[in-house]
């Protein structure tokens, strides 16, 4: 628990040509001094929509990454009350007409300090969906400014960075190429030999940081091609790893091990080339077997399976929300280019 968080806030919204209200309930945990990882539901009531007598409520679950921006290039005093940030997210969204997605969060928000572990804190969010969410030809935004109070456990804002995390915004960064197959799954088929037949190239570049000896982040784009029983086409995915190397809670004290395993989660989009005006939020869970040379250079195995809405899948079966998605098997290389701060 230690810096961790709870907020809950209330505010309006604004989606398709009307206004309505909102609120949300929060918990996160500061990974670093200025990067953090939280958990919100959200509940949207809209007073219109656009083409529509009334406006469903929509309720909102995801995840998100944040950063105080200002702390990470001028550096951070703990004598400062007021405190800035910047976050993305993604996560699962419910209409009460029974519409379900995936949808995006991008958001900004400050908050200032009133007594030892009590803030006040104003955000302004967007919520994006996909397209074809609530009878939406293409895709829509609720906006969502919203007001509230939060509490912080264990908050010890006075500790120096410790040597397992980063030191600097510009030390620690790498980036990573690999290439593989992957195999388009979805119902309809069922044996080892359809999924072989399905298998298509795929290559991958990443840039990522290590924030601390357990914790790193990457963005990532991937692609090439996909195949189901009734077409062959082009596709891309640009998404966000949350990656963590549990070497480092088993041997604490060495900042590199050799060999380690990282299991991932991934949030991001898919698109396909033929209509990338539809664009789609796919999350995603990985893991690579990583070997290390030195602490520059290292090699992995990647394996990986993404989740997509159904309609990527343009086929003839019904398929359910959860049953289209695209299973990644790569080999490739990373290399740390800038300072590091890990010795």
């Amino acid at each position: 628990m230690h810096n961790s968080w709870a907020s809950v806030g209330a505010g309006a919204n604004h989606y398709g040509n009307g206004l309505g209200a909102g609120f949300n309930a929060t918990v996160g945990k500061w990974l670093i001094s200025t990067a953090a990882l939280r958990g919100q539901f959200s509940m949207q009531m809209p007073m219109l929509v656009s083409g529509e007598g009334s406006a469903p409520t929509i309720y909102y679950g995801h995840v998100d990454m944040l950063t105080d921006i200002i702390s990470s290039l001028k550096g951070r005093n703990p004598s400062d009350r007021f405190r800035s940030y910047l976050g993305v997210g993604v996560g699962l969204v419910h209409s009460s007409t029974g519409d379900n997605d995936f949808c995006g969060l991008a958001f900004a928000g400050c908050d200032w300090k009133v007594s030892d572990n009590w803030r006040l804190f104003a955000e302004l969010s967007a919520y994006v969906h996909p397209s074809d969410f609530n009878h939406y030809d293409n895709a829509s935004m609720l906006g969502f400014l919203n007001f509230g109070v939060t509490y912080d456990i264990a908050d010890n804002p006075t500790r120096s960075r410790s040597r397992f995390e980063t030191q600097r915004f510009e030390n620690d960064w790498f980036f990573n190429i690999a290439l593989g197959t992957c195999s388009f799954n979805y119902r309809g088929i069922e044996t080892f030999g359809q999924r072989v037949e399905q298998l298509t190239p795929i290559f991958e570049f990443g840039i990522g940081k290590r924030l601390t000896t357990l914790w790193q982040i990457r963005l990532c784009a991937s692609g090439l091609y996909a195949k189901s029983s009734e077409e062959l086409f082009s596709y891309y995915n640009i998404r966000g790893d949350l990656m963590v190397d549990p070497m480092a809670l088993i041997m604490p004290g060495k900042p590199y091990c050799r060999f380690t395993a990282m299991p991932y989660l991934s949030a991001g989009i898919i698109t396909r080339l033929d209509d990338q005006s539809n664009f789609l939020f796919s999350p995603a869970v990985g893991i690579q077997l990583v070997y290390r040379a030195d602490k520059r250079n290292s090699v992995y195995l990647d394996a990986r399976y993404c989740v997509t809405p159904p309609r990527f899948a343009r086929i003839d079966t019904p398929q359910s929300i959860y049953n289209v998605g695209m299973a990644t098997a790569m080999i490739g290389y990373a290399y740390t280019f800038s300072h590091q701060s890990f010795r």
